[in-house]
């Protein structure tokens, strides 16, 4: 059951915005297409296969909150903002809204494509139970807030994703809800628009407005949301303050990510390798604080890349080293242990010698990304060092990235300072 109560009205402070009890949804998932039609004319058992994308779930969301939902693609977070929106009925359990509602789920959602962004902010603001007059009133302050110019007179059918963010969001702002519900959509925006929806939200939440939104960024999740809210397979699998529930998600995602890279990992053999061969690289481990191995990684921790070796054939002057790139092959970094300051020199190697060389960053440089690592070694000893063992792609690993407080491809520790008057500077370091 969904009950909407106080719509044309302003919630009271304190109580509850959303409570949600027992909920559920179900879909019938068919094998073939015909199934649905035989199951609509045939009398007999569904021939489909029941998938409940919700579950169970329990939610007190207090009025004035801010509230994150995160949690893998498929844990039912999108399904549950359309429960708790009223825009899918559930099969089980209940849902009590306080207070008028906007929402911004789907790209294009509540949008008629063949009509113009400003005939849909008409049409949309009259759904959500505004009068004439007070559409008048508000309808130069969302085209303004959108900036999209000249069309706001076009199709909708013509804008890309970014411009329907902003009518969207523009829209669902502007007419002052009690609670607003955002479903990933910020994602496709640019820097620019998100910096504005990001002080709006703030702006929501000095006036105690009640928002829920869906989000992988950890960053606005922990800096945003008094509750954070984990689904998995449909149920709500924790609850409590951002820092807790995002660091149990990042814990899960760097254990996804392990699972997910060493698959990857056994399948890099397809990659190119070429070199004359006296000297052969075998595993390259990727290694932590504590010298654990993982696959994943954050800014700023231990990082060391081990790769073991075997010698074919005696080489005189095995020299081995790393590419460094990230996933779309943007060459980051290259290092041996030569060509340094204070140089390591092998000499001479004989066939059956087994060992391995270490490269090792004290603090991990890099943000947010895949990456992986191109290994060679190469025979110093002729007048133009000559490939013995080069494997591309050798080891793909991801940074992940709770905090976000930088941005870009490299991490890099910084000193902030501030001086107002003659105030003591204030001093920030990271």
């Amino acid at each position: 059951m969904y009950e909407k109560t106080n719509t044309g009205e302003r919630a009271s402070g304190g109580g509850s915005a959303i409570v949600a009890r027992g909920l559920g949804k179900t879909y019938l998932i068919y094998d073939k297409p015909i199934q649905r039609l035989w199951d609509l004319m045939l009398p007999g058992p569904s021939r489909g296969k029941e998938f409940w994308a919700v579950r169970d779930v329990y939610l007190d969301i207090p009025s004035g909150s801010t509230v994150g939902i995160i949690g893998e693609n498929g844990a039912g977070k999108s399904t549950l903002l359309k429960l708790l929106t009223g825009i899918t009925h559930p099969t089980e359990g209940e849902v009590i809204v306080q207070g008028r509602v906007a929402s911004l789920l789907e790209l294009g959602a509540g949008f008629h494509p063949q009509f113009s962004g400003a005939e849909n902010i008409r049409l949309n603001c009259s759904i959500l139970g505004m009068g004439e007059d007070e559409i008048r009133e508000r309808f130069d302050k969302i085209v303004e807030f959108s900036e999209l110019g000249e069309f706001i007179h076009r199709p909708v059918n013509t804008y890309s994703s970014g411009m329907q963010v902003r009518l969207g969001f523009s829209v669902a702002t502007s007419v002052d809800p009690d609670i607003l519900i955002i479903d990933e959509a910020l994602a496709v925006g640019d820097e620019h628009f998100k910096g504005k929806c990001i002080n709006r939200l703030n702006e929501f939440k000095e006036q105690g407005k009640t928002t829920l939104f869906v989000s992988h960024d950890m960053g606005s999740i922990k800096s945003m949301c008094q509750q954070v809210i984990l689904m998995h397979e449909g149920r709500v699998l924790e609850q409590g303050t951002a820092e807790d529930v995002a660091d149990e998600y990042l814990k899960r995602a760097h254990a996804r990510g392990n699972e997910r890279l060493s698959a990857i990992n056994r399948t890099l053999d397809a990659y190119p390798r070429w070199g004359s061969g006296e000297v052969r690289t075998g595993t390259v481990e990727l290694l932590s604080s504590g010298n654990t191995p993982t696959h994943t990684f954050e800014p700023g921790v231990p990082f060391k890349v081990r790769v073991h070796y075997e010698v074919q054939q005696a080489c005189k002057d095995p020299v081995f080293g790393l590419g460094l790139y990230r996933s779309d092959g943007t060459y980051i970094n290259g290092s041996n242990h030569s060509w340094r300051k204070d140089p390591i020199q092998i000499g001479p190697v004989q066939p059956g010698e087994k060992g391995f060389v270490e490269m090792a960053f004290e603090s991990l440089p890099l943000l947010k990304g895949q990456y992986y690592l191109t290994v060679f070694v190469y025979d110093h000893s002729k007048p133009a060092p000559t490939p013995v063992d080069h494997r591309e792609h050798a080891v793909t690993f991801e940074v992940l990235d709770g905090s976000q407080t930088q941005h870009g491809i490299l991490f890099l520790p910084t000193r902030w300072s501030v001086t107002r008057g003659k105030a003591k500077a204030q001093v920030s370091e990271e």
